[in-house]
């Protein structure tokens, strides 16, 4: 028999995937702070108590740091005098917003890093639309990164769905609903075939 404790629920199911480090180092005292309160050690409890306040003030910085660097790569493309290089700038922030965005939601970042940075892709987008280069979002559709070409896919539902919906259903298939990009894929999907089913008796 194994004298290890057995891992608990949340920790094997932050272990499964990429997660902050921070967090998990926060998981860890707090494990460690329980096994003290169990034994007593009022000690060692006021020492995790500490290391815990500055966990939590590193795992605030990050979250501010991922959020300013992402609003820093859409105010730096936005910033590109001439057109077409700001078209190419905001192409590029809008595959380092969405890597950044699915980062946060998958490293325990909580809910308001993910909705502002899927407001700042919103904005990409805009911009894009504005230089009549929003289209260019098709060039992420083979991407090898999934949330990139999920993301891509879902931006441009509206104006090549039958191009965009096998590459949805693809990557419903691998990422789903609850994950960053998967909760986005299965609602484009569910607008798309709602459209599709809509279309047949408009025309009757």
């Amino acid at each position: 028999m194994s004298d290890q404790t057995p891992k608990s629920t949340i920790r094997q199911l932050l272990e499964s995937g990429p997660t902050d480090p921070v967090l998990m180092e926060k998981l860890t005292l707090l494990e460690e702070l329980r096994a003290a309160h169990m034994k007593g050690d009022q000690k060692t409890m006021l020492e995790i108590g500490k290391k815990l306040a500055a966990n939590e003030k590193a795992f605030e910085t990050a979250k501010k740091q991922r959020r300013t660097a992402i609003a820093k790569s859409v105010a730096d493309a936005k910033a590109v005098a001439d057109p077409d290089a700001r078209a190419e700038a905001l192409l590029s922030a809008f595959a380092f917003c969405v890597r950044e965005t699915c980062a946060a939601e998958r490293g325990g970042q909580g809910k308001d890093t993910y909705n502002f940075g899927i407001r700042q892709l919103r904005t990409v987008g805009d911009e894009l639309r504005a230089l009549g280069h929003f289209a260019a979002l098709a060039q992420f559709l083979d991407s090898p990164d999934i949330d990139v070409r999920g993301f891509a896919a879902v931006w441009l539902r509206n104006i090549m769905p039958d191009r965009v919906l096998p590459i949805l259903k693809e990557v419903n298939k691998i990422e789903s609903f609850g994950s960053p990009v998967g909760t986005q894929v299965f609602t484009a999907i569910f607008e798309l075939e709602n459209t599709q089913r809509k279309e047949p008796d408009a025309k009757n």
